[in-house]
């Protein structure tokens, strides 16, 4: 039997960002919330990347990893 494999994301805060550029690991989808300034609309683009995807938000880049 398979387990569930937990989505990881690498997120990549460029220069333009508040707070500078920094890169972070994140594991599963409880980071994408409304209180991390997430819209509904861009937390269901995120729920649906494949593995090796990208998504540019602004100064912000996530990429699927896992």
């Amino acid at each position: 039997m398979q387990g569930l494999v937990k989505k990881r994301f690498v997120l990549y805060f460029g220069p333009r960002f508040v707070g500078g550029e920094r890169v972070s690991l994140e594991e599963g989808m409880a980071f994408f919330t409304d209180e991390n300034g997430f819209r509904p609309q861009e937390v269901r683009d995120i729920e649906r990347m494949e593995q090796d995807d990208t998504l540019n938000m602004g100064p912000l880049k996530v990429w699927r990893v896992e």
